[in-house]
């Protein structure tokens, strides 16, 4: 096998992925605007499963029942069945992959252009983003995945605390990191404690929130080293898309983190070279091992190419390999590159027109797939692709 290390299993408390590409979680707008499981979002998963992906995180999913359309939720009990439903339908196609959920509390928006900010939260109210989380997960459990992701990364409710924009003053902020830590570890505590010893709990963090003020690879270095400590399963390292940067939204719109700079940074474009977050990954994974820890790392940002997926594991700069788009645009990426078929993968042409639709909460789709569809065709070769939108950089 041409990829050794890219498709060899890892184990986390018992559970075996099959393999080391780890599909990240991405917004789909498949959902119903309430943030009910629908049949394309079914479809649209269950062709992921079938590409031979090892593990996918299906979504973010909000833990609060407040608005926020076309997300998927997990915010009351009625909303299990559907997200049983689903994780019934991936396991009948792919009974190996690994099938997690991300569950997240995101910051209240407005039109107006008002944001929440967490120097908003009173005291007294931080317990009830813990309980959120906890019942949050047990649904999670019921409804059968086979492992949790805490969203602690982007501009959501507990990245907003961990970064250096957060300035409280109640000893859940401020400029020690210790406090700004406080409530992700009580979050982190409270749901291994639901979940027990024996369940795969992981964390995504950023390594970089590109913004002024934000945490930098030495904030993140530390901030991994303390969830590593704490045990956390995996901690999977994105970047950016801070509100702190983002541009003026037009009037009658929300702020719009993505589309700034730390936006940018978030999901790179055609003009980032390949891999420009490795380093991030690397960066953390030395302090982690440093530390004496052999937590998973993985590492994402615009890693197209199998070649290049094995040569970051190789050389020891990452344990998983995260692809979001790359998937989405083509879900047999997996098995295509295990056969040796790699010729035959329909390239991610890094255009963010999928991200760009995410903000207008529009579906989520790949610009690459033939007109009329919502998830790729099967089989997809790149004959039947659509141009990009862009010039792509192909060998």
């Amino acid at each position: 096998m041409a990829y050794e290390r890219l498709f060899s299993p890892i184990t986390l408390r018992g559970v075996t992925f099959p393999n080391r590409i780890h599909r990240t979680s991405m917004v789909s707008g498949l959902t119903t605007e309430d943030g009910w499981v629908t049949e394309d979002l079914k479809k649209r998963y269950v062709r992921e499963a079938k590409g031979g992906v090892g593990s996918i995180v299906v979504e973010a999913a909000v833990i609060i029942p407040s608005k926020s359309p076309y997300n998927l939720r997990i915010s009351d009990d009625r909303f299990v069945p559907g997200l049983t439903e689903l994780v019934k339908a991936m396991r009948e196609v792919n009974s190996e992959v690994k099938i997690g959920i991300q569950i997240m509390q995101h910051l209240k928006l407005s039109k107006t252009g008002w944001r929440q900010r967490v120097e908003d939260f009173k005291t007294e109210e931080l317990p009830k983003i813990v309980e959120d989380h906890v019942a949050a997960a047990r649904r999670a459990l019921s409804a059968g995945f086979d492992f949790i992701e805490l969203h602690m990364a982007h501009a959501y409710v507990l990245s907003s605390f961990l970064s250096l924009v957060n300035k409280r003053t109640d000893g859940y902020g401020g400029g020690r990191l210790e406090n700004r830590m406080r409530l992700p570890i009580e979050v982190y505590k409270a749901v291994r404690g639901l979940v027990g010893e024996n369940y795969p709990l992981g964390v995504r963090i950023n390594g970089e929130d590109f913004c002024i003020p934000g945490n930098t690879l030495l904030q993140s270095s530390r901030i991994a080293r303390k969830f590593a400590e704490l045990g956390a399963d995996y901690i999977s390292v994105s970047a950016g898309s801070r509100f702190e940067d983002a541009k003026t939204p037009a009037e009658g719109n929300p702020p719009d983190p993505m589309s700034g700079y730390s936006g940018h940074r978030m999901s790179p474009w055609y003009w980032w070279p390949d891999g420009c977050h490795v380093f991030l990954a690397e960066g953390i994974r030395k302090a982690v091992r440093s530390a004496g820890f052999e937590t998973p790392i993985i590492t994402a940002g615009k890693i197209r190419d199998p070649k290049h997926a094995e040569e970051i594991l190789a050389e020891g700069k990452a344990d998983m390999i995260g692809l979001c788009r790359a998937i989405l645009c083509d879900p047999d990426w997996p098995i295509k590159a295990k056969n040796g078929r790699e010729k035959e993968i329909v390239k991610c042409a890094a255009c963010n027109w999928c991200l760009e639709a995410d903000s207008r909460y529009e579906q989520v789709k790949c610009i690459r797939y033939p007109e009329g569809y919502l998830s790729a065709p099967e089989p997809f070769l790149p004959s039947m692709a659509r141009p990009a939108a862009i010039k792509e950089i192909e060998d």
